[in-house]
């Protein structure tokens, strides 16, 4: 089968087709708030606002972070040790980054640092590239009062800021 058309036609084709596929990619980030755990392909636009290694360095180590979106909502983060070598260099603390695809896990841990109910790891086909992106906000502190923490006035397992004053210090030797 031969395809004859005018030289004008198909740079118009072309031209068109490329549209569309520019479209697709530049696809309008995904909101924290709306991950649910039904996919895996998001597109987040966010700012690592809290960035911690866990273990030993140049060995078993991963990176922890909490990350924040132009609407101020946060998500943990983890890339384990098998993903990062490809980051850790490009990984930092008040940065903003357009980041794709993760595996999204259930935040059930007995200690969470964010609220979100999910949590997302780097994978194999993680993508992390920074990006200009001034308007996503800094670290907000979130305090929560120390009245509140004594009086069972909190979520069990959520790791707060807690703002108040030390009113003693005792200790007691118990044998």
């Amino acid at each position: 089968v031969r395809l004859w058309f005018r030289v004008r036609d198909f740079q118009f084709f072309v031209v068109e087709e490329l549209a569309v596929l520019s479209n697709f990619m530049a696809r309008i980030p995904d909101k924290i708030k709306s991950i649910d755990g039904s996919r895996e392909t998001l597109k987040l636009a966010v700012r690592i606002i809290d960035l911690w290694f866990v273990g030993t360095p140049n060995k078993s180590e991963q990176a922890q972070m909490v990350i924040v979106d132009s609407e101020g909502d946060q998500i943990h983060a983890i890339c384990k040790v098998d993903q990062l070598k490809s980051w850790k260099a490009d990984l930092k603390e008040n940065s903003t980054y357009v980041m794709h695809n993760f595996k999204v896990v259930k935040n059930d841990g007995q200690f969470r640092v964010c609220e979100h109910e999910y949590k997302l790891v780097f994978i194999g086909v993680t993508v992390v590239r920074e990006a200009d992106l001034h308007e996503l906000p800094f670290k907000e502190f979130r305090f929560v009062e120390f009245g509140n923490v004594v009086a069972g006035n909190f979520v069990a397992g959520l790791l707060v800021e807690i703002i108040g004053v030390v009113d003693q210090v005792l200790f007691r030797h118990v044998s």
